[in-house]
């Protein structure tokens, strides 16, 4: 029996599962194919639906969902974190020593929102990259009565690179509503040498961000934030300061020493496979476990788990796989609270000017939000 474990029941593992089990039904049922999640959780948090929460969060059935929903019957889960990856002997050691051997291994165990990088979090400063952290931002913006609101991005790379600008696009029409925007002076800082790094993108930021009548400051290396301050090459006094900490790989691969310095897999950039010491050719990372250049967005491990799945399927079956990943990658930009626009590029082709914001493209980010757990269920 081939069999094929997966390690991380988040968007890219669990839309690889059902994938696999939809491209692999009969071998599965033969019983010449197993496919089984490592997922400690009960269940899955929208993590794209963090954006709201400080506004107007979205429902429990959107916001949240149990794993078992969520999975092909076909597929076995297995609820206890994965302790260590063994690439030479083929093995996956799970927290109580139980052991998983493999054919074939997927890694898809996300990024890590390093909080404690600076303290006060909660306090000091706040973020909407934990759903915790976007709820206590959601209370502080309740007793935000006017002043400096301090944006800013201390280390990339990080989950969905435009969502900090989506942010600033609803908290301009939220001041607009709550009659605070006169009163506020919004500043934006990142460490990046600019807003976004495609050329096209990153002109309409810059222009929109002018258009919002917000100051940015590219380049800014955050040394401190303390209460009522954000310290770098200068000092910012703030009234508010909403900060996308540092991200790193998980655990299981940094104890594994299969990931780089921050704990990022690297990975083939078109087959996705595995690129480290021990590696067989049998063994992928996808999504924001990765070190790929490209954004760590639920779209992007939507598209990589496509890949993953046909090469492991079309190998199961055919014997080998000329499936490829192009870097595909496809991004919502909220502008406010009604409108949208969208970006996408891929290796070869860089993004084009965004078209200019619209309902349409609001209501089809909505229809993402909505549809996000049925499309992974039946592994499309």
């Amino acid at each position: 029996m081939k069999s094929v474990v997966i390690i991380g029941g988040g968007v890219g593992g669990l839309f690889t599962a059902n994938k696999l089990a939809s491209k692999l039904s009969a071998e599965i049922r033969r019983g010449e194919v197993s496919v089984t999640v490592v997922e400690p959780q009960d269940r899955q948090v929208y993590q794209p639906g963090f954006l709201y929460v400080p506004f107007k969060e979205l429902t429990p059935d959107v916001m949240f969902k149990p794993v078992s929903k969520l999975v092909s019957p076909l597929v076995k889960v297995e609820r206890e974190p994965a302790a260590k990856i063994d690439l030479s002997a083929k093995k996956i050691v799970l927290q109580s020593g139980k052991e998983l051997k493999y054919d074939y291994l997927i890694v898809a165990t996300g990024a890590v929102v390093k909080t404690g990088s600076y303290p006060g979090f909660g306090e000091a400063w706040h973020t909407l990259w934990t759903y915790e952290g976007a709820k206590r931002l959601r209370e502080a913006l309740r007793r935000f009565n006017g002043g400096t609101i301090v944006v800013s991005v201390t280390s990339t790379p990080y989950k969905c690179p435009v969502a900090p600008y989506e942010f600033l696009g609803l908290l301009n029409d939220y001041l607009m509503a709550t009659g605070l925007r006169a009163k506020t002076k919004v500043i934006f800082t990142t460490v990046a040498p600019h807003l976004h790094a495609q050329p096209q993108v990153n002109k309409f930021l810059e222009e929109i961000m002018r258009m919002w009548g917000f100051d940015y400051k590219t380049k800014f290396q955050v040394n401190a934030i303390e209460p009522g301050k954000i310290s770098g090459p200068e000092e910012i006094k703030a009234d508010l300061i909403v900060a996308v900490p540092p991200h790193g790989g998980s655990e299981v691969v940094t104890k594994s020493g299969i990931g780089d310095q921050a704990g990022w897999v690297p990975v083939d950039r078109h087959t996705l496979q595995i690129q480290a010491q021990g590696a067989t050719g049998a063994e992928y990372a996808i999504g924001d476990a990765t070190n790929l250049p490209v954004p760590k967005a639920g779209s992007v491990a939507h598209f990589q788990s496509e890949i993953v799945s046909s090469r492991i399927a079309e190998e199961i079956q055919l014997g080998y796989s000329d499936t490829k990943y192009d870097g595909r990658v496809i991004c919502f930009i909220l502008t406010g609270f009604e409108e949208a626009t969208v970006v996408s590029w891929n290796y070869e082709n860089p993004a084009k000017y965004p078209p200019p914001p619209s309902r349409f493209f609001n209501r089809l980010k909505d229809m993402t939000n909505y549809s996000i757990w049925s499309v992974m269920r039946c592994g499309l």
